[in-house]
């Protein structure tokens, strides 16, 4: 029954408040278990770690911020002043911007009003001073585990992510609508991730998507967790250390190993509180397992698909005393003595050698895949033009065709310094989306002509030219003849022409606003 008042709503969610006020409130009913002391740790406080942009005159806004649940200082003060561990870094590309790093530490209640404050105020103050983070929705809770022979991008960020993994909350900024620089050169985020790291161990430069969010780690330190392959054995051996202090409990766990994404084995183990073993063969693929809680469900451990060594190949390199020698001629066409010393290499295997197994002819095919997929979706065609034949040409016209109406449908942009009217005819105007913008880039040259040569094998005298029209005019000639009636044509045809830009011999077909950024 509506009682005609309106929905609450704030700042940044207006009418939808009330869902992420129940988003947050369940985040906070997972973490407050967490939080217990011994369930998966015993935490007394929070470090926190700020990555920070200022524009001129601004309100710092959040560029990544880590939260991390943490053990050993339970005397930390109410407001105690942020660190600064390196000085204000600016990126090109944002202009009047001063990025920077700021560590705080703080008592675990100030997480929790926070959290609990946020979808009413949109404010995150949590290191004591107001953040700018735009829109943060909450994901669904995940576990990092440390890496294995897979790496999980995530732990590039994570603090210390190295032994039994981590309960992560990820507050998702949606919109990232300060990042767009970024996203438009990668070099941007990779110069910010080189400075950061250099004080801070977070290596982000890979992780564009986490820009603008909040990520609150909960580390397992209750119990060191091992998986092991005995050499001789065709079981998993799994054994548990608890941390002092910490109370054993039972605890169940899983595994498995996987081929060409097929289970080659997985089993459950008994309940135990320091060692079992899991009837799972680890000796030839990749195996990946979990330990929790046998009483509460609670996740204490997770490995990577992580895989043994079995086989060890080191190379040799000998130096032979007697070098070689020779005489060559230099660029500058002088003729110099060279003397080369020569190296007798030797391979040595240590281990087993499985030869043309499973995973050599797996490995075969996923090369053919490969292969067949490039091919498929143009990422990489060869063409190999015969004399006299126009075949290969229409080939790569068709391809091209293919990309702009694959790809196209936010705009193309074809640069080319032979690029005519012709060409255009050909190419852009094949495009299927109407009124997208289609740029064509010339230098505004004719392309290089054969010389003719006489019987003698010299250049034949060129004869003399009638006085022809300019580039530009030329190819307005053509696009006019045969442009026809130019329908949801948005088109775009420069050349350059003077002192401005310079000159280029490359040719590209470049999509410029993909959803996902450009593509060449």
């Amino acid at each position: 029954m509506s009682t005609g008042a309106p929905e609450p709503t704030s700042p940044v969610f207006g009418r939808g408040t009330e869902i992420v006020t129940a988003e947050f409130a369940r985040l906070r009913q997972q973490l407050v278990p967490l939080l217990e002391p011994s369930h998966v740790g015993r935490f007394d406080h929070v470090e926190l770690t700020e990555i920070t942009a200022t524009p001129r005159g601004a309100q710092p806004l959040n560029v990544l911020s880590l939260t991390v649940l943490s053990e050993g200082r339970a005397d930390v003060g109410e407001a105690e002043p942020p660190q600064f561990p390196i000085p204000r870094i600016r990126i090109d590309g944002f202009r009047d911007w001063a990025f920077g790093v700021a560590r705080t530490f703080r008592r675990l209640p100030a997480l929790e009003r926070t959290l609990e404050d946020y979808p009413s105020t949109a404010t995150w103050s949590l290191s004591g001073h107001a953040l700018q983070v735009g829109n943060l929705r909450p994901e669904p809770l995940m576990f990092a585990p440390p890496d294995g022979t897979v790496t999980v991008p995530l732990n590039k960020v994570l603090k210390n992510n190295f032994w039994a993994g981590s309960y992560v909350f990820r507050l998702l900024n949606r919109e990232k609508l300060h990042f767009a620089p970024f996203f438009a050169d990668r070099r941007r985020l990779q110069q910010l991730s080189d400075a950061v790291s250099a004080a801070v161990p977070m290596a982000f430069a890979g992780l564009a998507d986490l820009l603008g969010d909040v990520l609150i780690q909960v580390p397992v330190t209750v119990v060191v967790p091992s998986v092991d392959v005995p050499r001789d054995a065709v079981d998993l051996s799994l054994n548990a250390t608890w941390s002092p202090g910490s109370t054993p409990r039972p605890l169940s766990a899983a595994a498995r190993a996987k081929w060409d994404e097929l289970l080659t084995g997985a089993a459950l183990s008994g309940r135990f509180q320091e060692a079992a073993c899991i009837s799972v063969d680890g000796r030839r693929q990749p195996v990946e397992s979990e330990m929790w809680d046998a009483e509460t469900g609670t996740i204490l451990s997770a490995t990577a698909p992580t895989a043994i060594l079995r086989r060890v190949s080191v190379n040799g390199h000998v130096q032979q005393h007697e070098p070689r020698l020779f005489a060559a001629v230099d660029p500058d066409t002088e003729r110099r003595e060279v003397r080369i010393r020569l190296a007798h290499t030797t391979t040595t295997t240590v281990g087993e050698d499985d030869g043309q197994d499973a995973n050599y002819w797996l490995a075969r095919r996923h090369d053919l895949e490969e292969r067949r997929r490039l091919e498929e979706t143009r990422d990489f065609v060869q063409y190999r033009p015969a004399s006299g034949s126009s075949r290969e040409r229409a080939r790569a016209l068709a391809d091209i065709r293919f990309l702009i109406d694959r790809h196209g449908e936010r705009g193309v942009d074809l640069w080319d310094p032979y690029l005519t009217g012709n060409d255009i005819l050909q190419t852009l105007f094949w495009c299927p989306h109407s009124a997208v913008p289609l740029r064509g880039l010339t230098d505004g040259r004719d392309p290089p002509r054969a010389v003719p040569s006489g019987p003698a094998g010299e250049p034949e005298p060129e004869a003399p030219e009638a006085p022809r029209a300019s580039f530009a005019d030329r190819q307005r000639g053509i696009l006019t003849r045969d442009g026809g009636n130019l329908e949801g044509l948005r088109l775009e045809y420069r050349n350059s022409r003077g002192p401005g830009g310079w000159a280029f011999h490359d040719r590209f077909l470049i999509f410029p606003n993909g959803r996902d950024g450009p593509r060449a």
